[in-house]
């Protein structure tokens, strides 16, 4: 693995980071807490030591300085004792899911721009020859595995906050009421998201845009912009989305795990060998 390669491969572990924080919007019996640790020691500290990631917010001033402001915030709002959204506790982890929206408005802008870093890296591998097949693969499972479980996880809140929606409707004889307005605030800003997630993706496969083309007719339907299929009920709509983004999610995941857990592997080992080195010159002075 060549320098720019490790600088690459490091930037995708951080962001992978950032992305697992999704999780804690998915409703689960129990969280793993050592998952949480790792989680929390990467996005504390990784913007501590002189790592590719500090390196790179060192070198690039006021827009470094604000990208290092954000990152501190996110690990202090998600992974520190200040959390209000998940906190630890003797039974494990415990979460926050009316929350569950300000995680997303954190994680998705927050990934986009550490993705925008981690393509200008590539770029530049390209444009100096040293771009590394494995390097390209490994951009291309994490983009579609980010994709995937951005999709699952908003979708699971839109659809959850829509049931919500019309159920305050119906309690209030269809009538607008300050429960309706506040969870229709709340669905609008779940749909920009998912199109932010959309507007930035670069996959272009049928198993992706199957599972983005069967959300958005869901999220038009709702918004009255689409009928519903004749024969169908808006339950199917949400069942056939929910279908194409699980297919999505486990074709995304399994791409990603044949490569991913190697290439940092093949980063810890790279690491570990030039610290070596590097002690051995220093003695050897």
């Amino acid at each position: 693995m060549n320098t720019i390669s490790r600088v690459i491969v490091s930037l995708v572990y951080y962001n992978s980071l950032v992305r697992d924080t999704l999780e804690y919007t998915i409703n689960k019996e129990t969280y793993d807490v050592n998952f949480y640790d790792y989680k929390q020691n990467g996005i504390v500290n990784e913007i501590k030591l002189e790592t590719p990631l500090k390196i790179f917010m060192d070198k690039n001033g006021e827009k470094g300085d604000e990208l290092r402001k954000k990152l501190e915030k996110f690990g202090e709002d998600f992974y520190s004792d200040k959390s209000t959204v998940i906190k630890k506790a003797a039974d494990g982890l415990r979460v926050d899911h009316a929350q569950n929206i300000r995680v997303f408005e954190n994680v998705c802008p927050i990934h986009e721009e550490l993705n925008s870093i981690i393509q200008l890296h590539v770029n530049f591998a390209r444009e100096n020859n040293q771009l590394e097949e494995n390097i390209v693969k490994l951009v291309s499972a994490d983009e579609r595995y980010y994709r995937a479980v951005a999709f699952l996880s908003l979708s699971g809140e839109l659809f959850r906050q829509f049931d919500e929606y019309n159920k305050a409707r119906r309690e209030a004889n269809g009538e607008k009421t300050p429960q309706s307005n506040f969870i229709e605030q709340d669905l609008s800003k779940v749909v920009g998201l998912l199109g932010l997630v959309r507007q930035h993706a670069t996959c272009n496969d049928p198993v992706y845009t199957d599972s983005v083309d069967a959300l958005w007719r869901a999220v038009e339907i709702m918004n009255g912009k689409r009928q519903i299929p004749q024969g169908k009920q808006f339950a199917d709509v949400i069942n056939e989305a929910n279908a194409k983004i699980g297919a999505f999610v486990r074709d995304s995941e399994e791409a990603w795990k044949a490569i991913y857990p190697a290439m940092i592997n093949e980063l810890v080992a790279d690491n570990k060998k030039a610290q070596e080195e590097k002690a051995e010159a220093e003695a050897a002075k």
